[in-house]
């Protein structure tokens, strides 16, 4: 997908959504990918679903109501930022599809990507112990 073609047509953004186990490497991802496409003359956010529950999300836990309370808030943000024509990087568990489909379908120009990890490793590099 050439991004910044598709930037420059739609005049709007995009969300890339990582989604994965705790542990298995969204956040670096996004961490990678975010200097080169702002090298490439790209406006870049990076949404970062830990961070985010240390501050905007702070009064939610991990129950099922608050985890989708919590996608759904960061695909608010996602959303005004897409329609200003930022790329943006989203780095959220996001356990459930049908939670991940609200964001889609709000956000509109959304690709979500699954980090595929092996349990072991996730295990091994996760410091919430989830």
């Amino acid at each position: 997908m050439n991004l910044a073609a598709s930037n420059r047509e739609e005049g709007r953004g995009i969300t890339l959504w990582f989604t994965g186990l705790s542990g298995s490497g969204k956040t670096t991802l996004c961490r990678i990918l975010a200097p080169e496409l702002r090298a490439r003359g790209h406006r870049v956010c990076v949404l970062d679903a830990d961070q985010l529950r240390r501050t905007v999300n702070r009064d939610l836990g991990f129950n099922k109501v608050d985890r989708d309370l919590n996608v759904a808030r960061i695909a608010a943000i996602a959303h005004i930022m897409v329609q200003r024509g930022w790329i943006v990087l989203v780095a959220a568990i996001s356990p459930y599809r049908v939670a991940r489909a609200n964001a889609r379908r709000l956000i509109g120009n959304f690709l979500e990507i699954y980090v595929d990890a092996p349990l072991p490793l996730c295990m091994q590099r996760d410091p919430k112990e989830l």
